[in-house]
């Protein structure tokens, strides 16, 4: 079974151009559906029901996904059955009629600009790994990059002199403002951290270097973001929150939807949003609303 979600992906990839992200859901999803199936004695997707699928989600429910993961889990079973079919490995689709479950949206998660500053304090800012995480929040939390971005940056992408960062995001370019207190973590990150955390073999325009001088991972980002929480007494926090805590905080200073959606760089807005007229400059927009401008 794990040869065909293997060809699925890879279609997925190929043929559909989804990102490495969506194509990770997809094999924690599947392969989370295959250990089900085993453990119930199913060792082939022609063997699988309408019905055993419905069990399938009930069980996931019953472990304790979130309503957005269960929603996600059905999107993945969906996409994957409907592959099958097509491909004529499947005579009929047994996701065809599966829903996803009429719960109420799970509420996107922020913090508070308070809680944001606690976190901020969190790293230790005498070591270089400190001083690196220092710098990566600050970026994260001044520009709202995507995090596969911020793990990619390279040097002549920061550009101090000017505070803005360099970024590419599929095929957009944008040029981001960058607010001082991420300027200073940056600063102080390249005079005192990266040099340390830099090995031989290690790429030279690599900005941010783990301990073994190569790209940090989601996962080894990921851990240090979910300590440093721990440590301030907060929730668990993903760049995903801090993404939406920006977008939150700029509008509740004014920002316009139409002025984040630009600085975002976002292809569209939600239709329940009031697509509003965009008359300040993205520079403009960031000093007035951004709280670390």
């Amino acid at each position: 079974m794990e040869a065909f979600i293997q060809e699925f992906c890879e279609y997925r990839k190929e043929k559909k151009q989804v990102s490495e992200n969506t194509l990770l859901a997809y094999r924690s999803d599947l392969q989370h559906l295959v250990s089900y199936l085993r453990r119930n004695g199913i060792d082939s997707f022609e063997q699988v029901t309408e019905t055993q699928l419905n069990s399938f989600i009930l069980f996931a429910e019953r472990e304790g996904l979130k309503a957005s993961s269960v929603v996600r889990l059905i999107s993945s079973i969906h996409s994957f059955f409907d592959y099958l079919t097509k491909k004529g490995i499947l005579k009929e689709d047994p996701a065809e009629r599966i829903k996803a479950p009429k719960a109420e949206q799970a509420k996107q998660e922020i913090i508070t600009v308070a809680e944001l500053e606690t976190l901020l304090q969190m790293p230790d800012k005498d070591t270089p790994k400190g001083l690196r995480d220092s710098a990566m929040l600050e970026v994260l939390y001044a520009t709202g990059i995507h995090l596969n971005s911020l793990l990619a940056l390279q040097l002549p992408q920061v550009q101090l002199k000017y505070k803005v960062l360099l970024v590419c995001e599929g095929d957009q370019n944008r040029v981001l403002p960058l607010g001082q207190p991420a300027c200073n973590a940056l600063s102080v990150y390249l005079e005192r951290g990266r040099e340390a955390l830099k090995r031989e073999g290690s790429n030279p325009e690599l900005l941010f270097y783990n301990k073994s001088g190569e790209e940090m991972t989601r996962q080894g980002f990921f851990r240090r973001i979910t300590e440093y929480a721990k440590k301030a007494g907060l929730p668990n926090i993903t760049p995903r929150i801090l993404r939406n805590s920006m977008i939150t905080h700029l509008m509740n200073n004014g920002a316009s939807y139409a002025g984040v959606h630009q600085l975002l760089g976002t292809k569209r807005l939600s239709a329940a949003m009031n697509y509003q007229r965009q008359t300040q400059s993205i520079p403009d927009l960031y000093k007035q609303a951004h709280p670390r401008a």
